[in-house]
């Protein structure tokens, strides 16, 4: 609902230990706490909170996070003034707050409003202030950031932002697109095991100004359901929960990941069906299909002109295919195989 009134090599751990009880924000928000730093999205990212998923690398900072600790009490004095902290309902009407989430976008600033986690203010593509809610974790706070806000970043910094899981085969990305629900995760999963290394899963933020499309890598995690790790002998034991409340389990890779933009190779459109095969997309169709894959295509109505030329660039740049395949997660091996055979027959094509 709209408002009335914005590397170095991965440390590997299990991600089901981070911290999902309460903190004390105040000190994460303090003036004088080092902020961390780390590499995301291909953006230095310096916060005053943990942020588990990311990569801790020494970077020069494109992004800053702050917390605000939704409390007037802790006000500072500044000479005879005093300069209270932003509190959630500054941003939003009562009415709203008891709401499950509210949202009120725009290229240049947004607030994002989670009842149970906080407010979210991203302003210019390059800053994040939170708000905690009164009994908000650090760890729902972390799933919000990292997904959702992280992804609007994104966008104000002028990217095309896929909803989307990209392997590298053979140096090359390859994106893997589709409907919630049709294994874009598993199908990078699947191509992991195979020796393929996984670049980003759920949000790809894409950058067209070049005259060649790439991607950004995000961090060494993905969606992976326990059926889907067990046809594909991922160690259950390794299994965490990225969303607690919808019983959604991930898997930290153990792979190095790097800083550096990837050339995406080709698009592939995840759809089901009675046998497997893959369809090359007629421009039109293709350009359609990115844009209704893109993460922020539906809250951004102002902005569907810019969207839909940057969806055309890459249609241009980009081979786009329909990969239809039987909802069967034992074939999910063989799918891995047919992805990477296409790819090698492509490659072969285009030399």
């Amino acid at each position: 609902m709209s408002l009335d009134g914005t590397i170095s090599k991965c440390s590997v751990g299990d991600i089901s230990e981070i911290d999902s009880q309460l903190v004390d924000f105040k000190v994460l928000g303090g003036k004088k706490q080092k902020l961390f730093s780390y590499v995301a999205y291909g953006l230095g990212i310096h916060s005053a909170l943990p942020i588990p998923k990311f990569i801790p690398a020494e970077v020069e900072c494109d992004v800053t996070i702050h917390i605000h600790s939704n409390d007037y009490s802790t006000a500072s004095a500044v000479g005879q003034t005093r300069t209270p902290n932003r509190k959630i309902s500054d941003y939003i009407p009562k009415e709203v707050i008891q709401q499950p989430m509210a949202l009120q976008l725009s290229p240049e600033e947004a607030v994002i409003y989670l009842k149970d986690t906080g407010l979210f203010l991203v302003q210019g593509g390059n800053r994040i202030t939170i708000i905690p809610a009164a009994e908000a974790s650090l760890s729902r706070i972390q799933t919000a950031l990292v997904g959702t806000v992280m992804a609007i970043l994104l966008y104000q910094r002028g990217l095309l932002v896929l909803h989307a899981s990209v392997v590298n085969i053979n140096g090359g990305a390859v994106v893997f697109l589709g409907n919630s629900g049709e294994g874009k995760s598993s199908i990078a999963a699947a191509l992991h095991t195979q020796g393929y290394r996984i670049i980003t899963d759920d949000v790809a933020p894409v950058t067209l100004d070049q005259g060649t499309a790439k991607v950004a890598s995000s961090f060494p995690q993905i969606k992976l359901s326990r059926e889907v790790a067990k046809v594909l002998g991922y160690d259950q034991d390794k299994l965490g929960l990225l969303i607690a409340k919808l019983n959604k389990p991930g898997y930290r890779l153990n792979q190095d990941f790097t800083e550096a933009l990837l050339p995406i190779r080709c698009i592939y459109v995840l759809v089901s069906g009675s046998q497997l095969s893959i369809k090359r997309l007629k421009r039109q169709e293709a350009v359609m299909e990115l844009s209704h894959h893109s993460c922020l295509n539906s809250l951004f109505d102002s902005e569907k002109a810019c969207h839909l030329l940057q969806c055309a660039q890459l249609a241009n740049q980009c081979s786009v295919y329909r990969l239809q395949r039987p909802r069967n997660l034992a074939l999910l091996p063989e799918l891995a195989r047919l992805v990477a055979e296409h790819q090698f027959i492509q490659g072969q094509v285009t030399r």
